[in-house]
């Protein structure tokens, strides 16, 4: 992959999208990481009774559906050095298992400083199977000189 530099992007530029599908196995798994054990994500008899999104399934952590947006902010920008050094985020709809969740951003801005400091803003969005919108990050990018 070839070293990005403040310079070499453009407002407009792709970064490279990652794809997952989420099962049962994948909350349970996040849950022992997260210590995040909500029966929300872990426990499908009672989410089948309970329905607290109003469907009978688990649905992936918010924080699940976070992380796999900063990782392409990550994967493109930490190779060339580069430092996130803000994200905020918002989740819209619940991840149900058996989604397959896409994950893709977009150079949305520039912004010069000085050298060492200047920044770009990147737009991430998660989307499901079906083209509806899961979640979106903003993440400034400071690339070395």
């Amino acid at each position: 992959m070839e070293k990005l530099t403040f310079d070499s992007l453009q407002v407009g530029d792709a970064l490279p999208s990652i794809s997952h599908t989420v099962k049962q196995e994948t909350f349970w798994k996040y849950a022992v990481g997260s210590f995040d054990y909500n029966p929300v994500h872990c426990d499908p008899d009672w989410v089948s009774t309970a329905q607290p999104f109003g469907i009978p399934q688990t649905v992936a952590h918010g924080m699940m559906t976070w992380s796999f947006m900063v990782t392409v902010a990550t994967n493109w920008a930490y190779p060339s050095t580069a430092t996130i050094t803000k994200i905020t985020s918002k989740f819209l709809r619940p991840v149900p298992a058996g989604t397959t969740m896409t994950c893709s951003g977009i150079v949305s801005e520039k912004h010069v400083i000085r050298p060492g400091k200047h920044f770009v803003v990147v737009e991430l969005k998660a989307e499901n199977q079906d083209g509806d919108l899961l979640g979106v990050s903003q993440a400034e990018i400071v690339f070395p000189e």
